[in-house]
């Protein structure tokens, strides 16, 4: 995550070691390609460093294919594509940066593994949506959610044991008070037609209609809503515009320890 001085996001991006000792590939929402480089630049200073725009060369393709390991996908630029193995969830598979004029049969056929690609973006987004995992300016607005909000600290994007960086001080102080208030999370909805629901429309519970969140997306039966943790979890059913639906607390969120045993460990400490 790129943050601004307020420690809120501005850009995602999932960082790859490129071509040579000293490149990285950089990827990134294409909408907000222009403003990265642009924020990039700015902290450049005088160093030697050279920043382009390479999204005409290449293109994204995801991999998706338990079977595989890591070992079976060590293919080369030389092969004009490489593959990465996603940093943030084992189900959301391999990130394959190929060559634009190569077709994803081509791929296919040089990793010789049985394996397909698909270029829906639906049906990735459909998977994140149902993982409860956001990616890009629509999920993540500029300017408007907080890297733990994001779901960061269970994604492998953040170390709290290292700095610093452009909004540390605010990121670095929530995580230690252990008060993370809103994040997103997944949303099932209890009948079709829901992909019609406009972005950032307002999440209610109860009969007193509270709010407890904004909706980012929806794909299929699935949705994606910044919520109130406690509140939307304790609501049986969530309203959605003209829509119902119910919270699914991702199955990679850590678990939290039962209280009981952290109050007889308390107690057991201060007896000896």
């Amino acid at each position: 995550m790129f943050l601004n001085n307020k420690g809120r996001v501005l850009y995602d991006t999932l960082v790859h070691k490129w071509d040579g000792e000293d490149s990285y590939l950089l990827e990134t929402d294409k909408k907000t390609v222009d403003q990265l480089q642009k924020h990039l630049k700015i902290y450049k200073l005088k160093r030697q460093v050279k920043i382009e725009d390479v999204n005409e060369d290449l293109k994204l393709w995801v991999l998706l294919s338990p079977s595989l390991s890591t070992a079976d996908l060590e293919i080369s630029l030389d092969k004009k594509f490489n593959i990465y193995k996603d940093p943030r969830l084992v189900e959301l598979g391999y990130r394959v940066v190929a060559s634009s004029s190569l077709a994803g049969k081509d791929i296919a056929t040089a990793i010789g593994k049985d394996v397909e690609l698909d270029d829906s973006e639906e049906v990735y987004r459909h998977l994140r949506y149902k993982l409860g995992v956001s990616e890009g300016a629509d999920d993540l607005p500029p300017g408007t959610s907080f890297p733990l909000e994001a779901n960061c600290d269970y994604l492998h994007g953040v170390s709290f044991h290292k700095g610093c960086y452009i909004g540390q001080e605010l990121t670095a102080r929530v995580h230690h008070t252990g008060v993370v208030r809103k994040r997103i999370m997944p949303l099932r909805f209890t009948k079709k037609g829901a992909q019609s629901l406009e972005q950032d429309l307002v999440i209610t519970a109860g009969e007193k209609k509270a709010n407890v969140g904004k909706l980012r997306g929806v794909s299929g039966e699935y949705g994606l809503g910044l919520l109130r943790i406690k509140e939307a979890l304790d609501a049986k059913v969530l309203t959605v515009g003209d829509y119902e639906a119910e919270v699914v607390k991702p199955s990679w969120w850590p678990r939290e320890a039962p209280k009981e045993k952290i109050g007889s460990s308390k107690v057991d400490v201060a007896q000896e």
